[in-house]
């Protein structure tokens, strides 16, 4: 590493009143000074404002960072200084509690980003922790931490603990040369659990399926069917859950011909940026057009309470799909029925068996076990003759009832299933309860099937497993 100082100690020194001068006359409506006099100029990497509330309130980190090409450090520093003030200005402090020093406005600079490996198998040769701050990044969550006095052996251990890191093999390690007002700092951008309302609304009812409950209920008329196989005991299923004139026929069928008991557990893939990594909902009742399933929210915290990572988040379901399009069919064969519903983002081999493990140990103190619902689709976007080959391929390790080999065999051959987590959590589950002895399949499809372009096209598939 090379980097060397942009500014002088008495520089640096200067950053932290002069922002906090100028926040005042911002939120006064005075000129501020757009510059600090007498100070270096140059492009960093990153520049931090932190506001440091002195009534022991979480600090506020306002950031902008570019590790190419960088950003201008002075002009950096103002635009903060300006977001700052209208953050203040939203909450209603004045500019007595800033020149009165109610905020400590702190300062720092981020120079010569470098890659140090991931997490799993980091390389920190030649990181110095008096000039380097350390960065771990895993999906939407990141920490970086300066603090001079540790190892970098503890700085990545903090930022990973700060990071909340879900899989250590993904999660990307970069080290910083910084300068800053303060003498160690910590900044932790993670997702906030959010309690929400005892109602979780319908997010996708007009795009996913149809927002008319009359034109639902054909819709479902036609999934259905009229024929009505045997229903039979199954601990688990898999289902499509794309929108339901592409896989709403499979998943119907498959959840007709099984004995649906009194709680249903639907876990599935996290597909938006929003929430926490792996979130039960934390709703009392799913509503969708045409009616609404009650969840179970003492089931939902028993889960939080026995799986390591597992959090009530109403963030994290709010505009997510994958469960929500199973609900209409569910109501439909089995409107009494209570849905406790879990989306799940980042994981690994260990975190799925870490999660099948506390699962497993709810289940066996239930009454009456629950029916467990993958909802997944399969490989996406392939054409269709490569897509059905790359399927077959998963569902053969599915077929294997190893959860590991399946896990590996998506990973190894980039199969984008995307419930794979879903399913293995869901074997392994079963296999800790002594209950993952056959499999079944229902049916395969392409979303060609439908639109007749091969092209592009999402399989489905249906399983019965247990």
């Amino acid at each position: 590493f090379t980097a060397k100082p942009l500014l002088k100690p008495e520089e640096i020194a200067m950053l932290g009143p002069h922002c906090q001068a100028n926040i005042a006359a911002l939120l006064s409506g005075a000129t501020p000074s757009y510059y600090v006099p007498n100070c270096g100029d140059s492009k960093v990497s990153g520049v931090v404002l932190s506001l440091f509330d002195s009534s022991g309130g979480q600090p506020e980190h306002l950031i902008q960072f570019a590790m190419r090409p960088g950003v201008p450090m002075q002009s950096t520093l103002f635009a903060l200084c300006e977001a700052a003030a209208r953050t203040l200005r939203g909450r209603n402090v004045s500019v007595a509690d800033v020149t009165a020093g109610k905020f400590a406005v702190e300062v720092t600079l981020l120079m010569d980003p470098t890659m140090n490996g991931t997490v799993a198998e980091p390389d920190l040769r030649g990181v110095e922790s008096r000039d380097r701050a350390l960065f771990v990044v895993d999906n939407n969550r990141s920490c970086w931490v300066f603090e001079p006095s540790k190892s970098p052996d503890q700085l990545l251990a903090a930022a990973t603990a700060g990071a909340q890191v879900m899989n250590t093999e993904s999660a990307a390690v970069f080290s910083c040369f910084t300068q800053s007002t303060r003498s160690a700092i910590t900044i932790e951008n993670v997702p906030r659990p959010v309690v929400g309302n005892d109602a979780r609304p319908a997010a996708v009812a007009g795009t996913f399926y149809p927002g008319d409950a009359a034109e639902l209920n054909r819709m479902l008329d036609d999934l259905l069917g009229s024929d009505q196989p045997a229903k039979e005991s199954w601990p688990a299923v898999m289902t499509p859950h794309a929108g339901l004139i592409y896989s709403g026929r499979l998943a119907a069928d498959v959840l007709k011909r099984v004995e649906i008991p009194e709680t249903v557990i639907v876990i599935g893939p996290k597909h938006t940026r929003l929430g926490v990594e792996w979130a039960v909902a934390p709703h009392r009742v799913w509503k969708f057009p045409t009616g609404e399933l009650a969840a179970d929210p003492d089931l939902a915290a028993r889960l939080v309470a026995k799986i390591p990572g597992l959090t009530l988040d109403a963030a994290a379901h709010q505009q997510e799909h994958a469960i929500e399009v199973e609900l209409p069919i569910l109501h439909r064969l089995a409107p009494h029925a209570k849905v406790v519903g879990i989306a799940i983002g980042g994981g690994n081999w260990d975190r799925c068996q870490q999660f099948a493990r506390g699962l497993a140990e709810v289940i066996r103190e239930l009454p009456r076990p629950p029916l467990l619902v993958i909802s997944s689709d399969m490989n996406h976007f392939a054409r269709d003759d490569e897509n059905r080959r790359l399927d077959e391929i998963a569902l053969a390790a599915f077929e294997t009832l190893d959860p590991r080999t399946l896990l590996d065999t998506v990973t190894k051959n980039a199969i984008s299933m995307c419930g794979v987590l879903p399913a293995t959590i869901v074997l392994e589950t079963l296999r800790e309860l002594g209950q993952l002895g056959r499999s079944q399949r229902v049916g395969y499809a392409t979303s060609a099937d439908v639109t007749g372009d091969k092209s592009r096209v999402v399989g489905y598939a249906g399983m019965l497993v247990g």
